[in-house]
């Protein structure tokens, strides 16, 4: 599994041998992109299904520092509509909300260069979701970063890391450890389409050292369309991957469907994906500020 992970990011790192020479950096300062997504129905159906994500970066002459974080929280009512009293006489009411899907994760990081491509990084990591079987899972990592390339176009740069991870489960699962080192393998693009489209992707795989089939793989895409200068149009899609996934508690229904009041361990889906459509607000310096 290291072995592809490797290999994957040596192929993109020769897809960017067009874009080796660099452009002049953008100017130091702060850099902030924020987007809100909302989406909320009543009358025979209630639903609301809340999606935001901001991002806050400093450049200096030789440093980055990149704070980013992201809620996606969805509710629904159950059930949709429900008849109360009796078969002759009853009322109509719209069932209790309830969540449907809550995910929260932070990433920070901070990179020092060493040359005009080879950096330095520390940072962190937290997520948690607990319809995956997540209570939280905190990650650190120490590491490398090489920029293949930097164009005002197009940019190429691969990352690898050590890795120390603590997570806590919904669920206990004796056959894993709460915490252990592993590495990480990382890629991150980015590529613009005329004046007023860009495309961003983000791909990271990390693999634990003491159980090297326990592998997790986060692959972000985002492709946006500027209306002006601060305000754009973006769609996402978050593609989360876990090979040994948590495990969770389902209801446990008899054969011909009716609910037994029981809960069952099971593992949960080793893919989550996630499609977001939001309006994005930037800020960005205009000069060089000191």
């Amino acid at each position: 599994m290291f072995t592809r992970n490797a290999s994957l990011v040596v192929f993109l790192a020769a897809t960017a041998h067009a874009g080796w020479a660099a452009d002049a950096p953008p100017p130091p300062g702060w850099y902030s992109k924020s987007g809100l997504s909302f989406v909320m129905t009543s009358g025979n159906s209630g639903t609301s299904t809340l999606g935001a994500k901001a991002e806050v970066k400093r450049l200096w002459p030789r440093s980055t520092f990149a704070l980013t974080g992201s809620v996606v929280r969805a509710e629904a009512s159950e059930p949709t509509r429900r008849a109360i009293g009796a078969p002759t006489d009853f009322r109509v009411e719209t069932g209790p909300s309830v969540l449907k899907a809550a995910k929260y994760d932070v990433n920070s990081t901070f990179d020092r260069r060493v040359t005009d491509r080879l950096a330095w990084q520390v940072g962190g990591a937290f997520d948690r979701d607990r319809f995956s079987g997540l209570k939280g899972r905190t990650l650190g990592l120490v590491g490398a970063t090489y920029l293949f390339a930097n164009r005002k176009e197009f940019t190429l740069k691969s990352g690898l890391a050590a890795t120390v991870t603590h997570q806590s489960e919904v669920v206990d699962d004796p056959t894993t450890k709460d915490t252990f080192v592993g590495v990480r393998l990382s890629a991150d693009a980015e590529r613009k389409f005329g004046a007023n489209s860009a495309y961003v992707g983000g791909l990271a795989v990390d693999e634990s050292l003491e159980d090297t089939a326990d592998v997790r793989v986060r692959f972000a895409n985002a492709l946006a369309v500027s209306m002006n200068r601060r305000l754009a149009l973006q769609v996402g899609l978050l593609l989360l991957y876990d090979h040994q996934p948590s495990l969770v508690e389902l209801p446990l229904f008899d054969g011909p469907g009716v609910a037994t009041g029981l809960t069952v361990p099971a593992r949960a889906a080793a893919l989550d994906t996630t499609f977001t459509v939001s309006i994005v607000v930037s800020f960005a310096p205009r000069a060089a500020t000191p």
